[in-house]
């Protein structure tokens, strides 16, 4: 799908600008990026030693066997719809929308080249289907992995595009060539939808770069709407989001690296936050990432959707909107909105 995509500024109603000011704001300075709603206090390198020294007492690193589930294309075939998700990992995914197909913070293997897998990516990238984009929400290593972009260049050629935040443009490696930068509230057609940038709690850092890159969510808009927050701390964005969009079908939000609380709450969420953010969304349905592949915090990388469960039971919530799935596993939305799922975690 070669097109020329130029970026545009959505159109956000005048009264909800004034309302959500600081979300709509300027976010950079100088070169530098920053949360307009209150600098994020990121923790120090005292802050780093107390949290490495506590590490000798976390819990076990795993609460149960994880599982990657076979043939997921497979799958996916099986559930069908206009709005499907195939969760590769982490925060992996491919996305198809009104036959528009994109990937989202693609890594296969290790993140950073360093921190090993406790899961298997469910499909390489030769055994992806053709895609139409690739989408990466921030500069972190666990979300933008240059050898796997640049085998997703290799693969698909140089016409493929890569939609970044503003910035995040000059990390990529060289071989992808067809590169689209966008701000927060800027959104570009592609086929069939529209792509949109929108504002997440979180930072950017490389190497000694902090900073000098924007990050951010992705909502891709058709006959339905898919949310993929990449990093975030909670935040009142959530709700600005799902305001200018009229709320979100299928949203993607994290269930893991969350622990402990006072080293990783303002930049990553616990499953009670993303329930938070589900709400403020106006989603329809919740769809768990950022679990069970990178042991990157405290707590044992398969207890986000144990406490997701429970979460939900104390608050006496329908868990059928609700969803985590297996790497390899996905969900699709059929024409009346019911939920169709295949490699889903047991209740």
């Amino acid at each position: 799908m070669v097109e020329a995509m130029t970026p545009r500024r959505l159109a956000i109603p005048a009264s909800l600008e004034r309302e959500g000011a600081d979300f709509f704001a300027a976010n950079h300075d100088r070169g530098r990026y920053f949360n307009p709603w209150g600098e994020l206090k990121l923790p120090g390198p005292r802050e780093l030693l107390k949290w490495q020294a506590g590490r000798r007492e976390r819990p076990p690193r795993r609460l149960g066997e994880l599982r990657t589930i076979d043939a997921p294309l497979e799958g996916l075939d099986v559930v069908g719809g206009d709005a499907r998700l195939l969760w590769i990992g982490h925060a992996s995914f491919l996305a198809e929308l009104d036959g528009v197909r994109v990937l989202i913070d693609p890594i296969f293997g290790r993140a950073g080249g360093l921190v090993p897998r406790v899961t298997p990516a469910a499909l390489g990238p030769d055994e992806l289907p053709p895609i139409d984009a690739v989408l990466v929400t921030h500069g972190h290593h666990d979300h933008l992995d240059p050898a796997s972009l640049r085998a997703l260049a290799r693969r698909f050629g140089p016409e493929l595009p890569f939609i970044v935040p503003r910035a995040l443009g000059r990390c990529l490696p060289g071989a992808c060539k067809r590169i689209v930068e966008l701000e927060w509230w800027d959104a570009l057609r592609l086929g069939a939808i529209e792509i949109a940038l929108v504002p997440a709690q979180h930072w950017h850092r490389r190497i000694i770069d902090t900073n000098r890159a924007l990050w951010g969510g992705f909502v891709l808009r058709g006959s339905r709407t898919i949310y993929h927050a990449g990093d975030t701390g909670y935040f009142g964005g959530f709700r600005m989001i799902g305001e200018v969009f009229g709320g979100v079908d299928l949203a993607c939000l994290p269930l893991g690296a969350y622990e402990p609380r006072w080293f990783m709450g303002s930049q990553h969420m616990s499953p009670e936050s993303s329930i938070d953010a589900f709400h403020d969304l106006g989603a329809r349905h919740l769809v768990g990432m950022h679990w069970g592949t990178f042991d990157l915090s405290d707590e044992p990388v398969d207890a986000g959707p144990r406490l997701l469960r429970e979460e939900l039971a104390a608050r006496g919530l329908d868990d059928a909107r609700f969803h985590v799935l297996w790497p390899g596993g996905s969900i699709g939305l059929a024409r009346d909105g019911a939920p169709r799922t295949h490699g889903v975690v047991e209740r």
